[in-house]
């Protein structure tokens, strides 16, 4: 073979090389410049998620100080063991015969009866 002749097929070969690389570099560039953008929005993400929870922790820690101050304040104006009055002697004698008197016929219907079976 002549030296021309090797000098071409040597240029061919590092031209195409050149032209592989640069078509791979843009191929996986293309590739990679996606995969950083899709970590970056993760990463906003995440990050927005994380202070939308501490700010969730402290309405909650907010609403249970609340909670335990209203508990405080009902406790204390809530009466303790209060007992209803005694009813008077008279009083509890008329609930007793009340509940002993017989009931009332002014009803308008008569007491319901029943038939025995006819087969």
């Amino acid at each position: 073979m002549e030296l021309e002749t090797i000098g071409v097929a040597l240029g061919g070969v590092c031209a195409g090389g050149v032209v592989a690389t640069a078509g791979g570099a843009w191929w996986w560039g293309r590739k990679l410049k996606a995969a950083a953008q899709r970590i970056f929005k993760l990463d906003q993400a995440r990050q927005f998620a994380d202070q939308q929870g501490a700010q969730v922790r402290k309405q909650i820690e907010q609403l249970q100080h609340e909670m335990a101050e209203l508990r405080v304040q009902a406790s204390r104006a809530r009466p303790h063991h209060v007992s209803p009055p005694m009813p008077s002697r008279q009083e509890l004698e008329d609930m007793l015969l009340r509940d002993s008197e017989p009931p009332s016929a002014a009803e308008g219907f008569a007491t319901t009866q029943i038939m025995p079976r006819k087969r």
